[in-house]
């Protein structure tokens, strides 16, 4: 079935869109701009991997919605209903970029800790979008992305996974210690 990825220039949405690309299943991904602190180098990472693999990218801009405050310290990184509105907004694009379904990256990591990356929410949400949202990742943990990422040629230079937007990842906020640890870095 053809999808379109939501693609955050996250690992987990890079290994969703490649495997569907390399299944021909992709028809394209969709970046949201939200105003969040890493827009700019994951916009960067979600327009490399869809340039250098010929794969159609829309970026929609959403502001004024107050999905941003993720921080950069350990306690503000839960954005309340984010997956809610992202999916809605990439929803939008699906017919547009000839796919027949949604794909979004969570994995069982994100599972236990976001509610709105649970079976039930993704389900709930898809019936009311009359979009299927597909969840390939749900039951691997970071680790087990980390080494499909690897099969499909995906080093940890294609993602940002820093909640922080500076030049290079901060180093200490959670998302960049789970990285730095599924991938095996010091």
């Amino acid at each position: 079935m053809r999808q379109v990825v939501l693609l955050s220039g996250g690992i987990d949405s890079l290994v969703c869109a490649e495997l569907a690309r390399k299944a021909g299943d992709l028809a394209g991904c969709v970046f949201v701009d939200y105003g969040h602190p890493a827009q700019v180098p994951e916009g960067w990472k979600a327009f490399a991997y869809c340039g250098s693999r010929e794969v159609p990218l829309k970026v929609v801009h959403c502001f004024g919605l107050n999905l941003g405050d993720m921080g950069t310290s350990s306690g503000a990184r839960v954005v309340p209903h984010r997956n809610a509105v992202l999916l809605s907004v990439a929803a939008n694009q699906v017919a547009a970029m000839g796919g027949k379904a949604l794909t979004i990256g969570a994995n069982r990591d994100d599972e236990a800790e976001y509610e709105d990356c649970r079976i039930h929410f993704i389900n709930g949400l898809s019936g009311l979008l009359k979009v299927p949202i597909s969840i390939p990742l749900l039951g691997k943990t970071k680790s087990a992305v980390i080494a499909t990422a690897r099969a499909l040629g995906l080093t940890q230079g294609d993602a940002w996974s820093c909640y922080g937007g500076g030049p290079q990842p901060c180093k200490v906020c959670p998302s960049c210690e789970q990285a730095d640890s599924a991938w095996g870095s010091p």
